[in-house]
């Protein structure tokens, strides 16, 4: 429970809001004498301080002080530093007002076992229960490194993809907290590779002996943050990566041309306008992005891609009442030149329409269309459990939903759309599920669809709906 403290001030500045609601265009204008912030053992006073959207001497009517108050609790929760947040307003007279916030930290070390899916989903795994399509390792993720919300993050993986991968990211490397970066390398060797589709169910090619595909991997990554919603990224990335013969008899289009491997460099920007209240389960509030990559400039190419994508997406959710929340989607993928099918993807993976999470359709083009009406049906609540050892993992997080939704997405193949009936037509999704939402972030979602072949299921997801 927050803590209410109850000042003379305090009750005086009520008396007066509401004898200035009764004066049409009167409110009072508030100072903000000064800012306290406790809890924070491990993150830094000034990442806090750079969340808030009301500073020490700010002078704003009432009402927008408190939709500043608000917004900036919303971007401190979504830094995702924090198990829960409190911003206090103390009022010192009728017009100045000093603000304390509260933090309660999450636990930021994550040694742990690596146990994922190589399937495009959970339910393609669940459609064949292959437990030589799962791998495992190691992973160490250190957030908030130094307190300064920085992450590194390094990985070991065996099983069906091998992988060796290493990343630092410092959100804010300049004393005005605006410019930041991320560099990281991977090195990855498959056995089983996906080289195309038939009636969209991939082609799966597997090497007994060893490895068909070899990658490496390297990018930067360059951030801009001049305002707290709008961010800035332009990235370089370099990949050398290679196959068997086998796959080149397969598939002569894997790479650009019936070779071996691909070396090439691929520079990008991305802009991103974010509004939402919360980053995980939003209830009100827009987001868009845009992305534009160009796949090979020349420079250590070899059989490199000669294509530029251009990925935009836009969300938005309205809260219509503390219960109802109606939330649109909208996102694309266009490509400029006919990419090779190493770099190509359509829907099926990270973007797919519900309902037809069985199937892969492979294009250079797709625009994918996503409703969502949510009804909250256990409210969300915050607990603490003092038995429990680490003050981290004291406070736990818990919300139900009720999820109506229904898709529509298309895929433009100019190559393989013959052998894959999906492609080149319209799909369409719709059913219903219940969407948990839990601490550290974790979303459970289980939902029944009828896509629009006639096929109906039960499927499970670990992402929020869009």
């Amino acid at each position: 429970m927050n803590p209410v403290r109850i000042h003379l001030a305090s009750v005086l500045f009520l008396v007066a809001m509401a004898l200035s609601a009764q004066q049409p265009g009167a409110q009072p204008w508030l100072q903000v004498m000064g800012i306290t912030v406790s809890g924070n053992k491990v993150t830094k006073e000034r990442i806090i301080l750079r969340e808030m959207l009301v500073h020490e001497g700010d002078s704003l009517p009432a009402s927008a002080f408190y939709d500043q108050l608000e917004r900036s609790r919303q971007n401190l929760m979504n830094t995702g530093l924090f198990n829960t947040v409190t911003l206090l307003p103390v009022y010192l007279d009728l017009n100045k007002v000093f603000i304390e916030v509260q933090v309660n930290e999450r636990w930021y070390l994550w040694p742990a076992l690596v146990l994922e899916l190589a399937d495009p989903n959970f339910n393609t795994f669940l459609q064949f229960r292959d437990l030589g399509r799962v791998n495992y390792g190691l992973y160490l993720n250190q957030y908030n490194f130094r307190g300064r919300n920085e992450s590194i993050y390094a990985l070991v993986q065996l099983g069906y993809t091998r992988k060796f991968a290493m990343r630092y990211k410092a959100p804010f490397i300049d004393k005005d907290q605006r410019w930041g970066f991320s560099i990281g390398a991977a090195v990855l060797q498959q056995a089983e590779i996906t080289t195309g589709t038939v009636a969209n169910e991939r082609i799966l090619v597997q090497n007994p002996d060893g490895s068909n595909r070899d990658e490496w991997k390297a990018d930067l990554e360059v951030t801009l943050r001049r305002k707290h919603d709008v961010r800035h990224a332009w990235r370089v990335k370099f990949v050398d990566a290679s196959v068997t013969d086998t796959i080149v008899a397969v598939a002569p289009n894997y790479f650009d041309g019936p070779s071996r491997s691909t070396r090439f460099l691929s520079l990008g920007y991305t802009f991103i306008w974010d509004h939402r209240d919360a980053r995980i389960f939003p209830r009100q509030g827009q987001y868009g992005e845009l992305r534009v990559d160009r796949h090979g400039i020349g420079l250590l190419s070899r059989s490199a891609p000669n294509i530029t994508t251009a990925y935009a997406t836009y969300k938005h959710w309205w809260k219509l009442h503390d219960k109802w929340t109606f939330a649109l989607s909208l996102r694309g993928k266009r490509s400029f030149g006919i990419p090779s099918y190493y770099i190509q993807e359509g829907l099926g993976y990270g973007n797919h329409v519900r309902g037809f999470e069985y199937y892969v359709i492979d294009g250079e083009d797709f625009v994918l269309g996503k409703g969502n009406v949510i009804f909250q049906l256990l409210k969300p609540r915050t607990s603490r459990v003092e038995a429990i050892p680490l003050e981290a993992f004291r406070t736990l997080y818990f919300a139900l939903y009720l999820n109506l939704f229904a898709d529509a997405g298309r895929v433009w193949d100019s190559l393989f759309a013959e052998q894959n009936f999906l492609a080149n037509q319209w799909m369409g999704g719709y059913g219903a599920g219940l969407d948990l939402v839990t601490s550290y972030d974790q979303v459970v979602r289980i939902e029944y669809s009828f896509n629009s072949i006639s096929e109906r299921g039960l499927f499970l997801h670990f992402s929020q709906p869009f």
